[in-house]
């Protein structure tokens, strides 16, 4: 050392409460801007079922644009925000166990042991795994208030006045199993998601860190390049799983016996759409799920970035 200079001290590790707080916040932050084109890329996955038995050619949407076009014209700006309650109330508790596990698996899966690739893609499937426990029953409720309107009596799973008489009717009429329809075939759309978007993401990070910005390592990158990184992540893995999302949607929305080969599960559903509706019906919603999906990742990795570095920060 020269001048008497300190050497800068690595930052300390976040406790579990900020881990948590971070996640909270950052997903309810995502999820306010987000959700509305979540909204489209729901009822736009579960309109295919219902439109050759006679359902409402009002709310059957050509693309992203005439679907944003007709929810206004219908419901207004109200209509795009179905299923927020459920949202608002179960999303920091999930976000917070994605971020835990996340970080958690990043201490017990070394990149020094096991490579970097591959800490990436065990990070992310452990992340996915923790939080599709908090997360499954909301996205169940969130989905069927959001479908509801398309689908109809005749083929919605339920019909629910607000978020809390849908928790109370799932679990009077289906059990809790009711809230954890779906759990399995989340995961089967979230974990590649998440191995697609890690190793992407992480692997960004340090490709950007390196040779764009000349830093020694990713954790200086500042949470816009973060952020940046993020979108471009979260856009590939998304597009690479929207038919098994598109299965998902329609397994937890859909009424059992209705239109639609709900009861065979996810590959069961997807053959069915390749038979009824054509193979590119896998990936309809696919832009409405990017705009939702992308963006939210940019500022919820924005936002649990600026979090964790506040929080980590030493004292001058």
């Amino acid at each position: 050392m020269t001048d008497g200079a300190k050497e800068p001290k690595a930052p300390r590790a976040m406790t579990t409460a900020e881990v948590m707080l971070a996640g909270g916040v950052s997903g309810v932050a995502a999820r306010l801007l987000t959700h509305p084109m979540d909204t489209v890329k729901t009822q736009m996955q579960v309109q295919g079922a219902v439109a050759a038995v006679g359902g409402n050619r009002a709310l059957h949407y050509r693309g992203v644009t005439d679907a944003v076009a007709k929810i206004i014209a219908n419901e207004g700006i109200r209509g795009f925000y179905r299923g927020f309650g459920a949202v608002i109330t179960g999303i920091p508790f999930a976000s917070g166990a994605y971020f835990g596990g996340y970080e958690g698996a990043k201490m017990l899966v070394p990149a020094d042991a096991f490579g970097p690739t591959a800490t990436y893609i065990v990070t992310g499937m452990l992340a996915q795994s923790l939080a599709g426990v908090v997360y499954t029953p909301l996205d169940v409720v969130k989905e069927r208030l959001q479908a509801q309107h398309v689908l109809g009596a005749a083929h919605s799973a339920g019909n629910y006045k607000n978020f809390a008489n849908a928790y109370a009717t799932i679990v009077k009429t289906e059990g809790i199993r009711g809230l954890f329809k779906g759990y399995w075939a989340s995961n089967f759309t979230w974990w590649p998601w998440n191995v697609a978007y890690f190793v992407t993401y992480e692997h960004g990070r340090d490709l950007v860190a390196r040779d764009v910005m000349g830093l020694a390592s990713k954790d200086a990158l500042p949470p816009w390049a973060s952020s940046a990184c993020a979108v471009a992540a979260a856009a590939a893995a998304t597009v690479a799983t929207t038919p098994i999302d598109l299965a998902k949607t329609r397994l937890q929305t859909m009424r059992v016996g209705g239109v639609g080969n709900i009861e065979s599960g996810v590959f069961g559903i997807m053959r069915d759409v390749v038979r009824r509706e054509g193979v590119g019906a896998l990936w309809t919603g696919a832009s409405a799920r990017v705009l939702a999906i992308a963006p939210g990742s940019a500022v919820s990795f924005y936002v649990y970035e600026s979090i964790k570095d506040w929080c980590t920060r030493e004292e001058e």
